[in-house]
């Protein structure tokens, strides 16, 4: 078979490829993206379910504190700060929590806090101001910065409701010895009934959401790749077999048959498809010119 021959059944090999080709970068640019913004909102809505949990611990500590172990310790004349305090006590827990979950943030800030460690910054001293501006405000969340780290966030602010709290952020000189001699009076008094005076926020860490991503799309494109690998494959094979073979072995009879070699038979087939009823065709064409040159010999 000459060059010429063999170039046309590469050449149908090739578009084959080639649409195999453009089906591949197609799926690819769709599902690469849309893998990317699926992991995103798992991720962002399974860091948004651990936030609300996050929030409702941190409430039923400050909550039973306030319920359950200030009144009894206030009747007794007893001060301590984790039993009377809702914003000690929770920074407790946060404290421990931290040693079991590191990622996640529970801080209780103020631009006037007793504790210098709690001082407002940042992104927490923007939230306290937001919380000052709108006071039909009761809760923030949203994505943000916190000591250089990405989270979403739920901030709640922190309002003097009761008298109790004057107890220990109000006078300095009528504050208790034992918060005094802790904590000082340089901060953390002068607090005024029913204002924002501090802010509580929960942080669920979102560092991991690009790599997690990133690495399930690069699954899915490897995952796709070897799938249009194995089809490249196999629709070459089937080609090759089911199509070109067959229609290079006509062309074979056929270039023969136009030379004068008219008993060159195509191989008979039991194909009941397209290339079959080709073959099938060509046959009969050859038989009936082989009839009709006998007639005209004689």
């Amino acid at each position: 078979m000459t060059k010429e021959n063999k170039s046309k059944p590469k050449s149908l090999v090739k578009r084959f490829n080639t649409v195999l080709l453009v089906i591949y970068i197609i799926s690819i640019l769709i599902t690469a993206p849309a893998m990317y913004y699926y992991t995103e909102d798992q991720v962002v809505s399974r860091a948004q379910e651990e936030l609300v949990l996050l929030v409702d611990v941190v409430k039923s500590v400050q909550k039973y504190v306030a319920t359950d172990l200030r009144p009894h310790f206030s009747k007794q004349n007893i001060y301590y700060s984790p039993a009377i305090s809702g914003i000690v006590a929770s920074a407790r827990v946060s404290k421990y929590l931290k040693k079991e979950q590191p990622k996640y943030i529970i801080r209780n800030v103020s631009d006037n806090p007793l504790n210098l460690k709690n001082m407002a910054t940042g992104l927490e001293l923007d939230l306290l101001k937001e919380f000052r501006q709108s006071r039909m405000t009761d809760e923030i969340s949203r994505v943000g910065s916190i000591n250089g780290k990405e989270y979403i966030i739920n901030a709640a602010p922190k309002v003097t409701y009761s008298k109790g709290c004057m107890r220990c952020h109000g006078d300095p000189s009528k504050a208790p010895a034992d918060v005094v001699n802790v904590y000082g009076t340089e901060s953390g008094f002068g607090w005024k009934l029913n204002k924002v005076v501090g802010v509580s926020i929960v942080g669920v860490p979102l560092d991991d959401i690009q790599k997690l991503t990133f690495e399930r799309s690069a699954y899915m494109i490897g995952a796709l790749t070897v799938l249009f690998t194995l089809l490249f494959m196999i629709i070459n094979s089937l080609v090759r077999r089911l199509i070109l073979t067959p229609i290079v072995e006509i062309t074979d009879v056929a270039k023969a048959v136009s030379g004068g070699d008219l008993y060159r038979e195509v191989e008979e087939t039991s194909r009941n498809d397209e290339i079959g009823e080709l073959s099938k065709a060509f046959e009969l064409m050859r038989r009936s010119l082989v009839t009709a040159m006998k007639r005209l010999k004689k």
